[in-house]
């Protein structure tokens, strides 16, 4: 920040600002006129009249701020006065001088700031006036020159005051020094009227300096004494009551009276003059005279009479420009209705040029004007052709008072249209020529257009401008927006609660019926189409962003014609507009599908919420990094004694023994590697230090974030290891308990079948042979459950080696010829068993391809073949074993490879079987890192297979 340099006149300057008097009276209501109107007719929030004093800047005049001073070390104005040009910051923000400066970075945060110097009598500059915004702003030279006038009358108004300022204390000191003669002299020469008078109704002059000639063009000589003329006579009849009046009172009430009125010139003009008088009962002559100082303030009047003029320009471009109207045809037939009255004219067009030809597009007149939207003429018949095809930028407007004494009066125009009075000015839209702008009348102006008026029609014009360059815009916009799937719309709300869209894109019809036209006119019947559980919520809504202008948004069901209630998210921008409406700027589009899934997620998380929290299972989510839980349920936290707070406290290395982490360190690297973990076990500890077996398996998965976690499932397994220890008991029972005596059982029947002790009966035969056919089937069952026991728990050694195919199939079919013969069906092998080699335990092999026969030759007809085949893939090689049987039932294939799982469970089933045979293949294949499955066979029949590891010989 640059602090202003002080002037090298610095003592002059500051005697000169003194000598005003300004500082010693606040503000007045002549410089607030000027500053108030500086604020409107430049739209900015601050105008001032600011005077530089020794250290500080005080606002003689302030609009907009709500101080009267600051430091002269921060102001703008102390640089101002230190030249006689005006001072145009247009961004603060990118000025070395200012960026810094407080009043910039903070409150009332300068952005902008224009100001001109204001100087005394003497040249010496005091202070500025000046205007400020807090946005960037860029000021026309004709603006600039609008400022340098503004600043002109303020300036007018400084030396008045230091006229009379400077001649009341000369005249309070010659009175004080009792030279008589002098001082008669300094009020000759005083700029203002000294006066003495009686108060009769003459107003009879005793005494009245000669500087009344410049006021009334009488001299003195002729208003003494009422020589040739009383000043009573002088004064307008309009004023002279309310001057009486104010004198009477000011006598009455022993005080000053001060009062404005105009007097006539001898050359018949009235001029406005300030009195300032004092009654005086002490004069040994006169009991009752009256003395006071008279000002001519015609200038000042008239100066403040144009920017009232001004003001009222102003206002009513103020009122077209915030009119209530929508439609570009409304908002320019408003503006030209407005204006040709403000006026005084006959006819306001705007018109449309393309090449030679003029067209009326839009018309006001008086009645019976014939002219009419649409109309076109040749544009060198019309007035308008002298603006429009002039190249300076004078050409491009014309202001003609009375037609017949212009020059223009032998132009084709005048022929065919003859006016008394015309004003064009071209419009220009994005940099082109649209058209013109103009007025006419048929009689002519008795006085010239004043630069008020000149200055009305330019602004007017400019507004037209931007309102044709927003519509160019709004027509290309609604093209565009025409494409896009959902709706682009502005919402305004209206400070007595009407409601419109003045632009929305066609899409509004599907979604509200509205087309844009009548949505522009009226917003309400969008509010019906609103689902009634959803209005309130839209409406406080729409509410909170008018009240706060943060942004709107919300997710809300509106009625569709052909599918009922469908979902819509609205999303807009808020900002407030001088007239105190709000608009929103937005988006609005169809997100039913979207919101539908949304719901549905939202009711299925909720039903997964409840299985996760109710189900017997312990579930628990942890993150990957730290081990951390993140979630649990209850089935997880119940048996460790913890209470939820405590358990999410913890990391699952605070519950696993540490003899586990190798498991762990298996488990995590197992989620790098594939994303899952386990099923594996291990112990977890409570919370009194206790112990108890869990149960684990999980996957990794990622959240929204990028968070990598895992979801565990951990199951209690105390109860199943009960079972286990139960269930070993009782395997060892049946081993050692049952199958001794079971073979005792077994050896006994077969003697008595034998004739040990002699020839049965016909029917104790019957009965042996019964006995022994079900104590066969026991000791089968029996052996098939040890063995599934011991391949489960993988106690059944497996010796696994190189072996070749071959001999290991043609071992098991002879295996099973005399099952076959029984059962009345062959087994037939393919012609061709490929030489392969397969890593297997021969004997575990067999076993589980005897199983598949067994299955196949139980369940084919009589007659009929199993089959055998080989198949080789790259590393595998497939033994199927197909038979020509019934099939296996579908509702049935799921449960194929379970334990005791029969497809007939009946107690009458025709075929007898443990149900342990393919449950005791699968095991041995799998332990083989192999695999067993089942699949139809193509015609009828079953076809099971099992697959083996290849082995590839170098």
């Amino acid at each position: 920040m640059k602090t202003p340099p002080i002037p090298e006149n610095e003592t002059e300057r500051q005697r000169a600002l003194v000598e005003t008097g300004l500082l010693n009276r606040e503000c007045e209501e002549r410089f607030d006129r000027i500053t108030r109107l500086a604020r409107e007719l430049f739209s900015v929030p601050i105008a001032l009249v600011s005077l530089i004093d020794q250290d500080r800047q005080w606002f003689k005049s302030c609009q907009g701020v709500g101080v009267k001073e600051t430091p002269r070390s921060i102001s703008f104005c102390g640089h101002t006065i230190l030249d006689n040009v005006p001072l145009i910051v247009e961004n603060a923000l990118e000025d070395a001088r200012f960026s810094e400066n407080p009043l910039v970075i903070g409150a009332p945060h300068i952005c902008f700031y224009a100001g001109i110097p204001l100087h005394t009598r003497s040249g010496h500059s005091i202070g500025a006036f000046c205007l400020i915004d807090t946005q960037p702003r860029v000021l026309s030279p004709e603006q600039i020159t609008i400022l340098e006038d503004l600043a002109a009358t303020v300036e007018e108004l400084i030396h008045a005051d230091e006229l009379r300022h400077q001649s009341c204390s000369a005249l309070e000191t010659e009175l004080v020094a009792n030279h008589h003669d002098q001082m008669v002299s300094i009020i000759n020469n005083m700029p203002g009227v000294t006066y003495r008078c009686l108060p009769d109704e003459h107003w009879t002059m005793l005494y009245i300096s000669g500087q009344v000639d410049q006021v009334s063009g009488y001299p003195a000589e002729e208003l003494i004494g009422n020589q040739s003329i009383c000043y009573a006579d002088l004064i307008h009849p309009d004023d002279a009551p309310a001057l009486e009046k104010a004198v009477a009172a000011a006598m009455t009430d022993d005080t000053e009276w001060h009062f404005e009125y105009r007097i006539k010139h001898r050359d018949g003009a009235w001029r406005w003059v300030e009195e300032r008088g004092k009654c005086i009962r002490n004069d040994a002559t006169y009991p009752v005279i009256l003395e006071g100082f008279i000002v001519d303030v015609t200038r000042e009047r008239n100066t403040a009479s144009q920017l009232n003029k001004h003001h009222d320009a102003l206002m009513l471009l103020n009122e077209i420009a915030f009119s209530s109207h929508v439609t570009l045809d409304e908002k320019i037939n408003y503006a030209l209705k407005k204006a040709r009255h403000y006026l005084n004219m006959n006819l306001a067009i705007l018109s449309q040029i393309e090449g030679d030809v003029y067209t009326v597009r839009w018309v006001d007149a008086v009645l019976g004007t014939a002219v009419y939207a649409g109309q076109s003429f040749a544009l060198g018949h019309t007035w308008c052709h002298h603006v429009f095809s002039g190249d300076s930028e004078q050409a491009r407007e014309l202001f003609i008072a009375n037609a017949e004494s212009c020059e223009l009066k032998h132009h084709p125009c005048y022929q065919k249209h003859p006016l008394g009075a015309y004003t064009g000015i071209v419009i220009e839209v994005e940099g082109s020529a649209f058209g013109t702008l103009n007025f006419s009348a048929g009689n002519a102006r008795l006085e010239d257009y004043d630069d008020r008026e000149k200055l009305f029609i330019r602004l007017l014009a400019r507004w037209l401008s931007g309102v044709l360059a927003s519509s160019l815009h709004h027509e290309r916009l609604s093209k565009l927006t025409a494409q896009l799937p959902g709706v682009i719309y502005q919402f305004r709300r209206f400070a007595d609660g009407r409601v419109t869209f003045p632009f929305s894109s066609p899409q509004i019809l599907a979604l509200y019926g509205l087309t844009p036209e009548e949505a522009a006119h009226d917003a309400t019947p969008a509010f019906g189409r609103i689902h009634p559980d959803d209005l309130d919520a839209v409406s406080a809504s729409i509410e909170h962003s008018a009240n706060t202008l943060g942004d709107w948004q919300a997710t809300y069901r509106v009625q569709s014609n052909e599918h009922g209630y469908r979902w819509v998210l609205g999303q807009a921008k808020p900002e407030r507009l001088a007239d105190g409406s709000t608009l929103w700027h937005g988006y609005l589009r169809d997100v039913h599908e979207q919101e539908q899934a949304r719901l549905a997620l939202e009711s299925s998380e909720a039903r997964l919420r409840g299985l996760f929290d109710f189900s017997p299972i312990g579930i628990a989510l942890n993150d990957f990094e730290t081990g951390q839980f993140i979630d649990l349920n209850d089935a997880l936290i119940d048996p460790t004694g913890y209470l939820r707070d405590e358990f999410v406290s913890l990391s699952y290395w605070d519950v696993t023994p540490k003899e586990y982490l190798p498991e762990e360190e298996q488990a995590l690297l197992s989620l790098k590697t594939t994303g899952r973990y386990g099923p594996f076990e291990k112990e977890y500890i409570r919370k009194d230090g206790s112990r108890y077996p869990v149960r684990l398996q999980g996957m990794l998965s990622q959240e929204q974030n990028g968070q990598q976690v895992i979801w565990s499932l951990i199951e209690d397994i105390t109860e199943r290891r009960k079972l286990d220890e139960m269930k070993d008991q009782f395997i060892s029972t049946v081993s050692h308990e049952l199958r001794t005596p079971l073979t005792s059982i077994q050896g006994s029947l077969g003697l008595l079948k034998g004739g040990a002790t002699g020839a049965l009966p016909e029917k104790a035969q019957s009965l042996v042979n019964a006995a022994e056919r079900n104590a066969k089937r026991l000791t089968t069952l029996i052996n098939d459950l040890l063995d599934i026991e011991k391949l489960v728990a993988g106690k059944m050694p497996m010796n696994v080696s190189v072996q070749p195919l071959a001999p290991l199939l043609h071992e098991a079919i002879e295996a099973m010829h005399g099952y076959s013969e029984q059962h009345q069906v062959f087994i037939q092998l393919s012609d061709a068993v490929p030489s392969v080699w397969v890593e297997v335990d021969g004997p575990r092999f067999i076993q589980a391809l005897n199983n598949l026969l067994s299955n196949a030759i139980k369940f084919s007809p009589m007659g009929k073949a199993v089959e055998i085949a080989v198949k080789l893939h790259q590393d595998t090689v497939e033994i199927s074993v197909r038979d020509y049987g019934a099939g296996v039932a579908p509702e049935f294939r799921a449960n194929l490879f379970q334990r005791f799982a029969q497809a007939d469970g009946s107690n009458t089933r025709k075929l007898s079987g443990t149900g342990l045979g393919l449950a005791i293949s699968q095991e041995i294949c799998q332990q083989m890192r192999g695999d067993i499955g089942y699949r139809d066979a193509v015609g009828e029949g079953a076809d099971f297979f099992i697959s083996l590891p290849r082995y590839h010989q170098c």
